[in-house]
């Protein structure tokens, strides 16, 4: 430590200065900020940033999402040594920038750090960030953690005395909002700048507003200072390195890796080139009443079928009249169901007769068909080549619902039944486990999948387990209810190979806007059963509602039953069984900048009621990331640690990655806790899920796809 001062000034002093633009970083927090302090920037919208820091005997771990472009938010995992052992903390942040800098003007934000946890790192701050050049300054005031070092009385209080103070200590177990405390207390000023000393090293310095009182009291050092010192060295534009100093007799590390779901790692996906449209010619005729001659709709299907299907789609029927043809596909290849439909669209154009001047399209999903989607063969003709094709196309386009489609007399022969199967590489994470924080397990996978007819899936999951980190005992589950959940542990540690789901399914068109479903079996690696759901979504709102219920029964550990072992402190004992009803009414709203929100009213898995929300931002590229939260008539103090449930879900589309088309996506769910409360079925394939985006809202937003 002693030479870290003197090596960095005559670094300093010896570089060669160059300026470079403002940026943003991040600090040992995981937030847009300087060293420890935060800043009123704010991340490039959407951007997804990972950060590990370690400094002492405290190393933090934050998943950071630019959720909007003023608002920021964040969830860290920290572990930090004291004398009665490792404490493992879990936390979420909000910021948002009240604020746009100007010429005149510095940005400003307002933030809440780790208002909902046990308030380990709990504090509020106010801060203004203004650019001189490429130098960005920050001040700001702060409150809880960061109003703790050469505190003053809270400016706060000419308000109400109620600010005066600030209460001590988290009631219960933690993992609630602590809102009675925000801004109240003592207050203590920050500042600091950024200065970007070449295109890649940033020097950042900071007068700190934090005393670090616990972390000094468990004899982690000593707070000589309240000044920090950075180094930012940005290895490639998603990669950020940081050294830093702190309270003079500490050194850091930071090491930050970022993403951004709007922009593919590889660029624009590599799509096959569709085949062209191809005009009519204008002396081109077609005999009167040549769709009632089965012999040619046999060879319009023989011919299409695998034209389309080398494209990943697949021709379930096909109705023509003279003038009109309806095509029934689904689509296994494009994430966008417009460029699919595009696809179609061509490939008709290429073989029905001069007659037809009006072409749909019904695009199925796992069995169900959303819409019907009806545009003039003129317009195809048209609009391929014009700068405004897409946007004109879709004028000239209509969607309707498909519900009185009779998909049985349009069915093309040899398409049922159908049968598919992959195999390969799975690994699997459990995660804030104290006494294993990651566990991880390296296996394999088997799924398969039997159609015999439309609409109708069996669906099963074997999975072997190889290898994994897994310790030698499980930890036994404090929780006082029934533990629906919290026994997944014993789960996870199974020796293979597993059964994790076999299900029949059914799916169907009960009548218009209405699309229902029936499911039996092992629905998932914890639960068996019946389910049945039924959902209204017009095919032109915004807005559905839905229906699910389930009888279920409690799995065993092995895969193999339906007879649950009771888990005792000495591992396995007696069989038991349990049962339950659970389902939900849900209400869907899709907003017109990509959030999508979800409630839910219900009974859970340990026979509580309540309810869970659920928002979500999804880009038209197949990204999701969002957060929800559940609270039922179970007690904070009986949900254990932790208080309610509550966490972060992502869905990453591979076609992102890889660069190629695909509508495989991996589903990620992280839970602060995994607890008994507000348990839901794990359920893949929700009808809503499915049918949406065949629907005008989606449709819309990625319909500049048409054409390619």
């Amino acid at each position: 430590m002693k030479l870290f001062w003197p090596v960095l000034s005559g670094v300093l002093c010896t570089a060669h200065i160059s300026f470079a633009e403002p940026r943003v970083t991040y600090n040992a927090y995981g937030m847009p900020g300087l060293v420890d302090m935060p800043s009123a920037q704010s991340a490039l919208d959407a951007e997804l940033s990972f950060s590990v820091s370690q400094s002492g005997e405290s190393l933090r771990n934050t998943l950071t999402f630019q959720i909007a472009p003023r608002l920021t938010g964040a969830f860290r995992y920290a572990s930090t040594e004291r004398p009665q052992g490792t404490l493992y903390d879990r936390s979420f942040d909000l910021r948002y920038r009240l604020l746009d800098e100007t010429h005149l003007r510095p940005a400003v934000a307002v933030g809440l750090q780790d208002f909902i946890g046990t308030g380990v790192y709990s504090g509020e701050y106010v801060a203004a960030s203004k650019s001189f050049g490429p130098v960005v300054a920050t001040a700001g005031i702060g409150w809880g953690r960061l109003g703790s070092h050469n505190s003053f009385d809270n400016p706060l209080g000419v308000i109400s005395s109620r600010f005066d103070t600030r209460d001590a200590g988290y009631t219960g177990t933690g993992g609630r909002i602590e809102s009675a405390r925000w801004f109240r207390g003592p207050a203590a000023f920050f500042a600091g700048f950024a200065w970007p000393v070449t295109d890649k090293v940033t020097l950042k310095a900071e007068y700190s507003s934090d005393a670090y009182t616990q972390e000094v009291s468990y004899g982690h050092f000593e707070h000589r200072s309240p000044f920090n010192l950075a180094l930012d060295y940005q290895i490639k534009p998603t990669v950020q390195l940081t050294a830093y100093a702190q309270h003079g007799d500490e050194i850091g590390i930071l090491a930050s890796l970022t993403s951004n779901p709007k922009h593919s790692p590889g660029g624009a996906t590599r799509d096959p080139a569709p085949m062209p449209v191809l005009p009519r010619a204008k002396a081109q005729v077609a005999p009167a009443g040549w769709s009632e001659i089965p012999s040619l709709r046999s060879a319009l299907i023989t011919a299409l079928t695998p034209v389309l299907r080398q494209d990943g789609i697949q021709l379930i029927g096909l109705s023509l009249t003279d003038t009109i043809a309806i095509a029934t596909v689904e689509n296994h290849r494009y994430q966008s169901q417009p460029q699919a439909i595009g696809h179609v669209a061509r490939l008709l154009s290429n073989a029905l007769p001069a007659s037809v001047d009006t072409i749909a399209v019904v695009p199925m999903v796992k069995g169900i068909a959303g819409s019907r989607v009806i545009f003039p063969r003129d317009a195809l003709e048209t609009h391929e080549a014009t700068p405004t094709g897409a946007s004109d196309m879709r004028a000239a386009t209509i969607v309707t619902d498909a519900a009185a489609i009779d998909h049985r007399a349009a069915a093309a022969e040899g398409v049922f039944p159908q049968f598919s199967w992959s195999f390969g590489p799975d690994v699997s994470a459990s995660l804030f486990d104290p006494d294993n924080p990651v566990a991880l397990s390296l296996g394999a996978k088997l799924t398969a999948e039997w159609v015999p007819a439309r609409g109708v899936y069996v669906t099963g999951t074997l999975r072997q387990n190889f290898v994994d980190n897994y310790t030698s005992t499980p930890r036994y589950s404090d929780s006082i209810i029934t533990h629906v959940r919290s026994d997944s542990t014993f789960y996870d540690r199974a020796n293979g190979p597993v059964l994790q789901d076999l299900t029949a399914n059914y799916r169907f068109r009960p009548g218009t806007n209405l699309y229902g479903r029936f499911s039996a079996g092992y629905l998932e690696r914890m639960y068996g059963g019946l389910s049945a759901e039924l959902l209204w979504k017009p095919v032109d709102s915004k807005f559905g509602l839905g229906f699910e219920v389930s009888a279920v029964r409690q799995r065993s550990f092995d895969g193999l039953g339906f007879a649950p072992l009771t888990v005792t402190t000495a591992g396995l004992g007696a069989p038991r069984s349990y049962d339950t009803i659970t389902g939900h009414f849900s209400g869907y709203y899709a907003f017109d900048n990509g959030l999508h929100a979800q409630l839910d009213v219900g009974r859970y898995l340990a026979k509580d009621w309540g309810m869970s929300v659920q928002l979500n931002r999804e880009f038209n590229n197949g990204w999701k990331v969002g957060a929800y939260a559940t609270l039922t008539d179970i007690s904070f103090d009986d949900f254990g640690e932790g208080s309610f449930d509550k966490g972060i879900v992502m869905e990453i589309p591979t076609s992102w990655s890889i660069g190629r088309p695909s509508r495989v996506k991996r589903s990620v769910v992280i839970r602060p806790l995994l607890r008994d409360g507000g348990a839901k079925l794990d359920l893949s394939d929700r009808l809503y899920d499915l049918v949406r985006d065949t629907h005008v809202p989606q449709l819309e937003a990625q319909w500049g796809r048409f054409w390619r």
